[in-house]
């Protein structure tokens, strides 16, 4: 189901319905085998009932198995259900997420996160374009422990505008060792709709889809007077 920007990626398989179908199935074949037998035993040496009791307590048991995995796909739907209505609330709003793809809009500034878990010696940033080309290097001076952001401004390493389209982030540290760590980094968008899928919610940023948990900020975009 689409609407708005909303893509529906899985529907309830019905796990359990088919379950307890072919559960009941079974159970007709038993009952049928049951009574042939009893039909055509011997009243002198009747048939041992330990087996079929066995069997009746067998079915008993799946069939309060198959009730469980019920109400457990009945609960898990609504919670779905739930999640994917909380998420369409950030359609059209610009968020912050970890990660390092993101959608570059020509003539723009992008703002970029990063956080060093420790001082650093040196930082340096690397824009790829969707091929995995470097298009850009950035020395950080943001060296201290702790969240910092820079700006690419477009520009590729000879001072041209990069088209617009999607790109990659590595943020690279070095420590006073020489020790080198590539960093979490935080990348920007602007929702454009979510995709409920059989492992999550995702959020369309373009062609990009980001998990929900991945989401560290929303807010309404900034208004141009």
């Amino acid at each position: 189901m689409a609407v708005n920007g909303v893509a529906q990626g899985s529907t309830t398989t019905g796990t359990a319905a088919g379950d307890r179908t072919k559960l009941g199935q079974n159970f007709d074949t038993f009952l049928k085998l049951l009574t042939t037998q009893l039909q055509n035993q011997d009243p002198l040496t009747p048939m041992d009932s330990s087996q079929f009791t066995n069997q009746l307590v067998l079915f008993s048991q799946v069939e309060q198995q198959i009730a469980q995995n019920d109400k457990l796909e009945k609960q898990l739907a609504a919670q779905a259900t739930q999640l994917t209505e909380g998420a369409l609330g950030y359609i059209g709003l610009d968020i912050q997420a970890s990660g390092n793809a993101f959608q570059y809009a020509a003539g723009s500034n992008v703002d970029i996160g990063y956080a060093l878990g420790s001082d650093a010696a040196s930082a340096d940033a690397a824009i790829l374009n969707d091929k995995g080309d470097v298009v850009a290097q950035i020395k950080l001076s943001q060296l201290t422990s702790g969240a910092h952001s820079f700006k690419w401004d477009g520009k590729d390493k000879d001072g041209n505008a990069s088209p617009a389209g999607n790109y990659l982030v590595q943020v690279t540290a070095k420590d006073s060792a020489g020790k080198v760590s590539q960093l979490e980094t935080l990348v920007p968008g602007r929702v454009t709709g979510i995709q409920s899928t059989s492992t999550g919610v995702l959020l369309n940023v373009g062609s990009i889809q980001i998990p929900i948990e991945k989401v560290i900020t929303a807010k309404q975009p900034a208004t141009t007077t």
